[in-house]
């Protein structure tokens, strides 16, 4: 039982002690979604002053929609990491369906409703393919879903056969790009609607909790009763489910693909990022969707402001491999309980002292 509760909570206070009290930059890192929003807006603010055009509607808008790929590709990275996984193959998914559906709107006028239960479909029947590797073969999950990865985007370059999908009708345009409100794109509506549901689910139901407990302390987990090896299936299976929403949502909003569509971005190596930037561990046990969304956000934003401003486009991938190491570092201090000083030094403290391998 000592295992199940340190798994599940942290243990209480010895009585007579008192809790080191929180520095206030902790309590401030700690509030990672405000933190986002505010840094978010900065940057917004900012490119603005120097390039008025950025903060018109059409512009907010545009960000808004093209951002919404990438934060429902987030929500399933972050369901995977909170069970201590990665999801290399997101990508590879997202091009399967896009290229799938989109041939089949190009050729036969297949409605996008009609496209949304298939590709619902295939990113589960997809995903569950990850799952089952991960759990039966006891594969690392960045060595699994890489090898599907290939596979998946070898058959994406297969179904296309130098073809690609140019002319789809015009609802899928429509869609992907006009608003309902005023600056408030249709493809808001899929991204807060997946979050909102899957942060609930997480919230509230066995569900949830079964995937936080896996992820901060399987053994202790299976000791409680948690089903861990249906848990982690169904984690990649969700993944997968949502990176083929995103594939439909991103050929929606492009209003075409081919065999590069979601390799070409590296979006899977940014969902990651955003997932790891809105506050999810990779260690497992501890993040949030919500987080995650809002740092596709920060993540578009940023990368679209690196454009505004003339930077050259080589450098997009930079910036967001930069973030997402500085994302990592915060992530430690979070997790440490100790200063930043020490959080960082500490490491290096102990590799140099006698004894360690180190210097002598």
């Amino acid at each position: 039982m000592t295992a199940v509760s340190q798994s599940l909570g942290r243990a209480p206070a010895r009585p007579g002690t008192r809790a080191p009290r929180s520095s206030a930059l902790r309590r401030f890192v700690r509030r990672r979604e405000l933190l986002l929003v505010i840094i978010t807006v900065a940057v917004f603010l900012i490119t603005d002053a120097v390039n008025s055009g950025f903060g018109t509607g059409g512009y907010i808008s545009f960000m808004l929609a093209d951002a919404m790929p990438l934060a429902i590709l987030a929500v399933g990275q972050t369901i995977v990491c909170l069970v201590r996984g990665i999801d290399l193959s997101v990508a590879g998914v997202l091009g399967m369906v896009a290229v799938s559906t989109g041939f089949l709107a190009q050729d036969h006028g297949a409605s996008v409703w009609l496209m949304l239960p298939l590709a619902l479909g295939m990113g589960i029947g997809l995903g569950v393919i990850n799952g089952l590797f991960v759990v039966f073969a006891r594969i690392p999950p960045i060595i699994v879903t890489l090898g599907t990865l290939i596979v998946y985007q070898g058959v994406q370059e297969l179904i296309c056969a130098s073809r690609a999908v140019e002319t789809l009708p015009p609802m899928y345009a429509k869609l992907g790009n006009d608003n309902f409100l005023p600056d408030i794109p249709y493809m808001l509506v899929p991204g807060v609607l997946v979050t909102v549901v899957v942060a609930l689910i997480l919230w509230r139901t066995a569900w949830g909790r079964s995937l936080y407990a896996v992820g901060s302390n399987a053994e202790a987990a299976f000791r409680a009763g948690i089903r861990v090896k249906w848990v982690l299936i169904s984690a990649y299976t969700v993944c997968g489910m949502l990176a083929g929403l995103g594939g439909l949502a991103f050929l929606v909003h492009y209003d075409s693909a081919d065999s590069q569509s979601g390799l070409s971005t590296s979006i899977n190596l940014s969902s990651i990022a955003a997932a790891l930037i809105g506050g999810t561990l990779l260690t497992g046990g501890k993040g949030g969707v919500v987080g995650s969304f809002i740092a596709a956000l920060f993540l578009e934003v940023t990368i679209q402001a690196v454009i505004v401003l003339g930077v050259p486009q080589v450098w997009d991938q930079a910036a967001v491999g930069t973030l997402l190491l500085a994302a990592i570092l915060v992530n430690r201090y979070q997790a440490s309980g100790r200063s930043l000083s020490q959080a960082l030094a500490g490491p290096l403290r102990s590799r140099w002292q006698p004894g360690h391998g180190g210097a002598q």
